[in-house]
């Protein structure tokens, strides 16, 4: 796969595309009704706004990746739901979910 610094192998974008899918994962724990008092506080609007700033170098690395924009576009649509008062966990929860699957997308052709 050709970047922006070199070429790195398809074995290392899977195991770096994993790691994306668990930290856009937690986007839904943390939100979990179900779930996210085991947690214990978590800034997450400031985790949100890592995930997006490591999605846009990822962006800028692998050359602009048209998928990228639809990632961080659904990603967006979900913060969007959350900071809407009474908003529908059902509603967030499908938006990262939509992620997951464009996150598959990213670099497909190339890996």
């Amino acid at each position: 796969m050709r970047t922006l610094y070199g070429d790195y192998s398809k074995e290392q974008f899977e195991k770096y595309r994993e790691k994306l899918h668990s930290k856009i994962h937690w986007l839904i724990l943390y939100k979990d009704p179900e779930t996210c008092d085991k947690f214990g506080y978590v800034d997450f609007d400031k985790y949100f706004y890592s995930l997006m700033c490591e999605i846009n170098a990822l962006n800028e690395i692998i050359l602009d990746d048209p998928y990228v924009i639809e990632l961080m576009t659904i990603l967006q649509a979900g913060y969007d739901e959350i900071q809407k008062g009474g908003y529908e966990y059902k509603n967030y929860r499908k938006f990262i979910l939509d992620a997951h699957s464009v996150l598959d997308k990213v670099c497909c052709e190339e890996v």
